[in-house]
C-alpha cells in the first residue's frame, strides 16, 4: 500500500514536471521564436519575394513531389503486410504460421518507414522542438517514436513486461507515416500548380521588341531592342505570334490579341487604332503598330510580377492570430497527453502500461491542429490562382478579407465614363446595369460619386437606368473627398457601431471585427489620388496602376489597392466580393470543423467513455481519423478552384440581355445633388438612407 501511494505522488509529480516544462519551453514569450522571425526564416517563404526565383521554386517543388511520392508508395507496401498480419494474428491465427505472428517481422518491415520513408516528418518535428515551435510535425514525431519505443521493447524484453502489455503498435506507425505523406503530397501538388501558373507569367515576358523610328517609320528599318531599353513614345511593331515588349496605344494595323494570361479573359479580342494592348499579350492575327505609354518595370506585367510575390509573402493578422492559437492548441493537446498517460498508468484498469501508451498515442494521433494551421494560407493561395484566371488580382489576405466584409460599394465618376463608347453615350451603361443587379444579389448596396458639373449628366441617366441605390452629383473634388469621409463613418458598422479604419486596424475590439461591414471605392486608374487614399477597402480598374499617376501626388500616402481588376470591368467587383466570401466561407467550414472535431476527438481519446461504455479508442482508428481530417479539410479548400455554382452565375450574369434584368423596376436611386448634402444630412443620414 505504501508502494503505491509512493508511485501514485511520483506520477503527479513527473507529469507536474512535464507539464511545466511544455509550458516554459513553447509557451513562454521569451522561450519561443516570434511569428516575425519564424515567417522570416520559413523556406516557403523565401522564394516569393524574388520573382526571377519562380522557376527554380517551380522545379523544385516538382521534384520534391516526385521524391515524397517514392517513400509514400514503399510506405503503403511496407505498411499493408503488417496490416494483414495483424488482422490474421486477431481474427485467425491458425490461417498462417507462427513465425509471421512475430513481432519482429513486423518491426523489421515498419522501420525503414520510420527511418527512411518518415525521416522528413522526423527531422521537421525535432526541428520545430529545437526552435521552440509547436507544430503539426512535432505531434506526429511524438506520437511515432513513442509507439516505436514500446513496440521496440515488446520486442527485446516482451517477457518482463505483464500479460496484455506486450501488443506492439508498428501497424500504426506505419498507418500514420503513410496517412501524413500522402498529405504532404497533395499539399505540395497544390502549391506547385500555383507556382506553375505565377512563374508563367516571367516566362511570357518577351526580352526584346522590334522598335520602329516614330518620326520615319516606313524609311528607317526597324532595330531590336532589349526590353529594358524600350521608352515611352517608342512605335512597337508587333506580328502574328509575338508578344509586345511593352504597354501602349495601337497607332495602327488590326489583329486578334489574347490577353487572357494578363486579364483573364475568355476569348481573343479584336484590336485596331485606339485600343490599349498590354505587354506580354499574344498576337494571334495580324500586324499592329504600337505607340508605347509603359515600358521596362512599369509596364502591367511587370508589375503584376511583383504584386503576387508581395501577397503571398504578406502573413495577415488573422494569419498570425492562427498561428497562435494553433501553438498554444498543440502544446495543451501535449500537456494532455501526459496526464492521459499518467492516470492510466495509476488509475486505469490491467494491463496499465498497455492502456496508458495506448490512449497517450491516441491522444497524439487524432488530434488534427493541421485543418487549422494551413486553412489561411492555402485558402488564399488557393483564391488567388482562381481570382487571377477570372480577371481578379486580391492584393494581399487583409484584402480579401476586407472585400468579404464589404456591405456598400461606392463608385467613382472616373470607374464609370467611357469616351470611346459613343453609343452609351460615354458611360458604361450596361456593365453599371449588370453591377447593380449582381450586387443586390449579394445585398451590397451601389453609391455613384459623381464630379460633373453639367445638369442632366450622362452618369445620371445611366445610374436611373441601372437602378443603382444612390447618387451624389454635381461634385468637386474637395466636396467628394468630404462625402467620403462621411460615409465612411455612417456606413461603417458593426455591432456595436464601431467604424473601421483604411489600416485594417479596427477600433473595433478583436471579437467585433468580423462582424465589421466596410465600405469599398471602386475607382479608375484616372482617380483623385487623395480620394483613392480615403478608402476603407480600393479597387482599382484597369490594368494601369497607381504608380502612373502624377508626380505631384507624390507627398500622398497612397495605398496600395486591395483589389486590382483586369479588364477594367465593373462587375468584376461583384464577383471579387462573391469570390472573397466563398473563401471566408471555406475557412469557416475548415476551422468550425477542426474545433469541433479535435474536441469531441480528444475526449473520446482520453477514454472518458471506457468507465461508462465499457470500450476504448484504437490507437489504429485514431490515427487514421486524424490524417484523414487533415486531408478533407485540404480537399476542401481545394473547392476554390472549381466553384462551378458561380461561374455559372458569373457566365449567366455576362451573356444575359440588360433590358432583361430587374434593375429600375426594382428599385429606383435616391439622386443627391451636391448642394442638398448638407440639409439631407440634417434630416436623414446616408445610412439610413440606403437601408
Amino acid at each position: 500500500m505504501g508502494i503505491d501511494i509512493f508511485l501514485a505522488i511520483a506520477d503527479l509529480v513527473v507529469a507536474c514536471a512535464v507539464t511545466w516544462l511544455i509550458i516554459w519551453y513553447f509557451l513562454m514569450p521569451s522561450a519561443h521564436v516570434s511569428d516575425q522571425d519564424a515567417g522570416a526564416d520559413s523556406p516557403a517563404n523565401r522564394p516569393w519575394r524574388d520573382p526571377e526565383d519562380w522557376g527554380k521554386w517551380g522545379a523544385d517543388l516538382d521534384s520534391r513531389s516526385h521524391r515524397l511520392l517514392r517513400p509514400t508508395i514503399i510506405s503503403a507496401l511496407l505498411t499493408a503486410p503488417v496490416l494483414v498480419l495483424d488482422l490474421f494474428d486477431r481474427f485467425g491465427p491458425e490461417l498462417i504460421p507462427s513465425w509471421l505472428t512475430s513481432p519482429w517481422v513486423q518491426a523489421i518491415l515498419i522501420t525503414p518507414v520510420i527511418f527512411y520513408c518518415g525521416r522528413g516528418i522526423l527531422m521537421d518535428g525535432w526541428k520545430s522542438m529545437t526552435e521552440h515551435r509547436c507544430s503539426p510535425d512535432l505531434l506526429a514525431m511524438l506520437a511515432t517514436s513513442l509507439a516505436y519505443l514500446y513496440s521496440l521493447a515488446t520486442c527485446l524484453a516482451g517477457s518482463l513486461l505483464p500479460e496484455g502489455s506486450r501488443s506492439p503498435y508498428f501497424d500504426l506507425i506505419g498507418v500514420v507515416i503513410t496517412l501524413l505523406l500522402l498529405a504532404r503530397v497533395i499539399g505540395t501538388r497544390m502549391e506547385a500548380s500555383l507556382v506553375a501558373s505565377l512563374n508563367h507569367l516571367t516566362e511570357i515576358r518577351p526580352a526584346s521588341g522590334l522598335v520602329a523610328d516614330p518620326k520615319h517609320p516606313q524609311t528607317v528599318p526597324a532595330q531590336i531592342l532589349a526590353r529594358d531599353r524600350i521608352r515611352p513614345g517608342d512605335l512597337l511593331l508587333v506580328r502574328t505570334g509575338e508578344r509586345p515588349a511593352a504597354d501602349g496605344v495601337v497607332e495602327s494595323g488590326s489583329a486578334l490579341v489574347d490577353d487572357s494570361e494578363l486579364t483573364g479573359g475568355d476569348r481573343p479580342r479584336p484590336c485596331g487604332p485606339g485600343d490599349r494592348i498590354l505587354a506580354s499579350s499574344k498576337i494571334l492575327e495580324g500586324r499592329l503598330s504600337i505607340r508605347v505609354d509603359a515600358a521596362g518595370d512599369n509596364t502591367y506585367a511587370a508589375r503584376l510580377v511583383k504584386i503576387i510575390p508581395q501577397a503571398l509573402v504578406e502573413r495577415s493578422p488573422a494569419m498570425r492570430r492562427m498561428d497562435r492559437i494553433v501553438n498554444t492548441a498543440i502544446a495543451l493537446i501535449m500537456i494532455l497527453a501526459v496526464w492521459t498517460f499518467m492516470l492510466w498508468l495509476m488509475l486505469g484498469p490491467q494491463p496499465h502500461l498497455a492502456h496508458a501508451v495506448g490512449n497517450a498515442v491516441c491522444v497524439l494521433t487524432i488530434a488534427c491542429p493541421a485543418a487549422a494551421a494551413m486553412t489561411i494560407p492555402m485558402a488564399f493561395r488557393t483564391s488567388l490562382e482562381t481570382g487571377l484566371a477570372h480577371g481578379l488580382l486580391f492584393t494581399s489576405p487583409r484584402a480579401m478579407n476586407h472585400l468579404g466584409r464589404v456591405r456598400t460599394l461606392i463608385l467613382d465618376d472616373s470607374s464609370l465614363l467611357d469616351p470611346d463608347d459613343s453609343e452609351s453615350q460615354g458611360v458604361h451603361a450596361e456593365s453599371l446595369t449588370r453591377t447593380a443587379t449582381h450586387l443586390r444579389s449579394l445585398r451590397v448596396s451601389s453609391l455613384i460619386l459623381d464630379g460633373s458639373r453639367h445638369p442632366d449628366d450622362r452618369i445620371e441617366r445611366a445610374a436611373r437606368q441601372a437602378g443603382v441605390d444612390m447618387l451624389i452629383t454635381r461634385l468637386t473634388p474637395e466636396r467628394k473627398r468630404e462625402c467620403m469621409d462621411r460615409l465612411n463613418h455612417d456606413l461603417t458598422r458593426t455591432s456595436r457601431g464601431v467604424p473601421a479604419d483604411r489600416t485594417g486596424q479596427d477600433t473595433a475590439s478583436a471579437g467585433e471585427q468580423g462582424r465589421t461591414s466596410l465600405v469599398a471605392l471602386a475607382a479608375g486608374t484616372t482617380a483623385d489620388p487623395k480620394l483613392a487614399a480615403r478608402a476603407q477597402v480600393g479597387i482599382t480598374l484597369g490594368p494601369k496602376l497607381q504608380a502612373d499617376t502624377d508626380d505631384a501626388t507624390d507627398d500622398i500616402d497612397l495605398p496600395h489597392p486591395d483589389l486590382i481588376l483586369h479588364q477594367g470591368d465593373l462587375d468584376g467587383t461583384g464577383r471579387a466580393i462573391e469570390l472573397s466570401r466563398a473563401t471566408t466561407q471555406v475557412m469557416r467550414q475548415n476551422l468550425a470543423w477542426s474545433t469541433v472535431y479535435n474536441v469531441i476527438a480528444l475526449a473520446i481519446a482520453t477514454g472518458i467513455c471506457q468507465p461508462f461504455l465499457g470500450w476504448m479508442l484504437n490507437p489504429m482508428i485514431a490515427a487514421v481519423t486524424g490524417a484523414l481530417s487533415t486531408i478533407l479539410a485540404m480537399l476542401n479548400v481545394r473547392r476554390l478552384h472549381r466553384l462551378r455554382h458561380l461561374r455559372r452565375r458569373w457566365l449567366h450574369l455576362a451573356l444575359i440581355d440588360t433590358d432583361q434584368l430587374p434593375t429600375v423596376a426594382a428599385r429606383r436611386p435616391q439622386v443627391i445633388v451636391d448642394s442638398q448634402w448638407e440639409s439631407m444630412q440634417e434630416g436623414k443620414d446616408p445610412a439610413a438612407a440606403m437601408d
